[in-house]
This record gives structure tokens, C-alpha cells and sequence, in this order.
């Protein structure tokens, strides 16, 4: 199907095999696609689970052997609370490329998952070709400075407080209290209640009628169908490690990024600051500056718009993507793309 087109949550694509692999406490579940040339791992961001790149799977598997994991916590994988960490979920990962993809790789991964190409870069740098980082909070996520954060915060607490309870989880309850700033103001501007009904009746209704596919309910975008699944099925002990500092515990933003010594391409949905609640958005252009200024192969470009760039403009994603490939492929800078 065309990125274009609407995209099902529910499925697999063509060619693809859901498998899953046990590496030491965690069992990962993850999707693979067919040999086409350099193996691409994708990695999900929080909150996100390999369904998160379905608009971007059927083109890049013409060109790429591509493995999407959930990262424990999330999706089919292993829950592990009070056990979220860069270099836990680093480690898994690396392991991940060792045993499963059984040779060095390009590395793509989404806002916790970019901060994670780059742990990856450092810390296994034998195993990684290159890394696309999509919108990285490489400084912003870390205590303390995410105490700072006002509004990543909230986001955070918001889906432990409706999210984290032994009932039935209704992601209604997580968009009725989400909001957002606004010029000169401190109270959020929220979803008005009739649109979070609506919301919730569509998927109420469509669960009845269409059990074998219950977030593919009519006339909502991809991202809220994939969120309102993703929501349902995550660790929320995983957004608790994030503000509390245990998953940037014993992780430099400086000096991993100083050991980084392949070819890094970022994708920045660009951000802006608000007086009362800080970033909006994953990095600022300072940000932006410190990571130039550590990192010497680097490039970078601007898709402004919203956080996960892989869905919302999944046209400029591959784009991009194939692009930076195709750049390092005539610069010798990879080994030939065939299998």
C-alpha cells in the first residue's frame, strides 16, 4: 500500500515475519523483513512499539533487511519494572544485532530509541555502520534537566496516572488531561471533551464490530490509532524510570556522543521554549549546537512538524533516510548493499 493511503494498525506487511528471541532476562518481540540489501534496525520510541513504522516498512524493505524490535516494556516484549535504563535497553539492542542480525548494521531509531543509536555508536561501534537519530531528547530526557521539562514531564505523568492502574486501560482518560501551552499563558489548552468523546466512541464502536483489528477505527489519522494501541500495552514503569532519572542513570550525553565516531545523520523536528513549561519539543537549538560541536562525522536536517517524523511525514523520512544512504554508499563509506 502507499504511504499515502491508510495504513492499518492491525497486520503485518507483506513479507514480513513477527518472531521473537530470548537475550539473557528479556524476551524481545520484533518484525523482520526481507534480505534486500544492508540490514537497517529501527528502533521504537517510547510509548512506541514496531507497529510505529509501518508506513515507512514496505518501501525501505525494498532496499534494506530491516528488524523493528518493541523494546522491553513495550509491545510483545518482556515488562521488567524497576529495570529501564539507556544501557540496559543498550545492551539488549546490542546483543539484539549480534545474535539476531548476526553482522554491523545501520541504526534508525525515534526520540528514546534515537538516544539509543547513539548508545549504540559508542558502545558497540563494531556493530554499527551508521545511525539515523530522529528527533533525539539526548539532553533534554536526562536528569536532572528533565525536572526542568515541565511539559515532557506531565506528558510523562499523565500516562502513569491514567495509565499505570490494575483496571482496564481507556486511553480516552490520557487524552482528556493532555493539552498544550500556549503564547503567554500557563494553563494548557486541552482537547475539548467532545472531541475526546468522539474519539472514544470510534474506537468503542469499532472494537464491537471489528474485534480482529479494535484500534483501526474510521476517519482517525495513524498516529492516533497506533497511540491509543501503544498506550494500552506499554510499561508505564518505563515513564516513571524517565522522570525519575533511573533511565539516564549512569549515561553522559557528552561523553557518548564524543565516542561516536560513525557517520551520524539527525532528523530535527525543530522546538521552541515556553516560560512555564519549558521545551516543546525533543531539542532546542542549543541542543542542536552541542551535539554538532561533539560528534565529527555529523549532518542534520530540519522536518519541522511533529515528534515522530517516521509517521507524519513518512515521504521525507525515506527520503531523507535513503539519501543519507546512498551518500555514505558513494563515499565508501559502506560495504556494498547486497546480502
Amino acid at each position: 500500500m502507499s504511504i499515502l493511503g491508510r495504513t492499518k494498525v492491525a497486520g503485518i506487511p507483506a513479507g514480513f515475519k513477527e518472531l521473537q528471541v530470548t537475550l539473557g532476562d528479556v524476551t524481545l518481540n520484533y518484525v523482520v523483513g526481507p534480505e534486500n540489501g544492508l540490514p537497517l534496525l529501527l528502533i521504537p520510541g517510547q510509548m512506541e512499539a514496531w507497529q510505529g513504522y509501518k508506513r515507512v516498512l514496505p518501501e525501505l524493505s525494498t532496499r534494506f533487511h530491516v528488524f523493528v524490535p518493541d523494546l522491553r516494556g513495550h509491545g510483545k516484549s518482556t515488562w521488567t519494572p524497576g529495570h529501564y535504563s539507556y544501557n540496559i535497553c543498550g545492551n539488549d539492542l546490542k546483543a539484539f544485532i549480534r545474535e539476531v542480525i548476526g553482522r554491523p548494521a545501520l541504526v534508525a531509531g525515534l526520540s528514546s530509541g534515537a538516544v539509543l543509536t547513539i548508545w549504540l555508536a559508542a558502545n558497540a561501534p563494531d556493530d554499527v555502520l551508521a545511525i539515523i537519530s530522529e528527533d533525539p531528547p539526548i539532553f533534554s530526557s536526562v536528569w536532572p534537566r528533565i525536572q526542568e521539562e515541565k511539559f515532557m514531564c506531565r506528558n510523562f505523568e499523565v500516562a502513569i496516572e491514567t495509565m499505570g492502574g490494575e483496571e482496564e486501560r481507556d486511553p480516552a482518560k490520557y487524552l482528556a488531561q493532555m493539552g498544550a501551552p500556549t503564547e503567554g499563558k500557563s494553563e494548557l489548552l486541552m482537547i475539548p471533551p467532545f472531541i475526546v468523546n468522539f474519539i472514544s466512541f470510534l474506537f468503542r464502536l469499532n472494537q464491537t464490530l471489528r474485534p480482529n483489528c479494535p484500534y483501526d477505527a474510521p476517519l482517525l489519522p495513524f498516529d492516533i490509532r497506533t497511540g491509543a494501541k501503544f498506550l494500552s500495552e506499554y510499561d508505564t514503569d518505563f515513564s516513571r524510570a524517565t522522570i525519575d532519572g533511573d533511565l539516564s542513570k549512569n549515561f553522559s550525553p557528552e561523553e557518548t556522543l564524543k565516542r561516536v565516531k560513525c557517520p551520524m545523520f539527525l532528523l530535527w523536528a525543530g522546538a521552541t521554549r515556553h516560560e512555564t513549561w519549558g521545551i516543546l519539543g525533543a531539542m532546542d537549538d542549543d541542543d542542536l549546537q552541542r551535539v554538532m560541536e561533539l560528534v565529527n562525522d555529523f549532518r542534520f536536517v530540519k522536518i519541522a512538524g511533529q515528534h515522530a517524523i517516521h509517521m507524519t511525514h513518512p515521504r521525507e523520512y525515506i527520503d531523507e533516510l535513503v539519501k543519507f544512504v546512498d551518500d555514505l554508499q558513494a563515499n565508501n563509506k559502506l560495504p556494498s548493499q547486497k546480502p
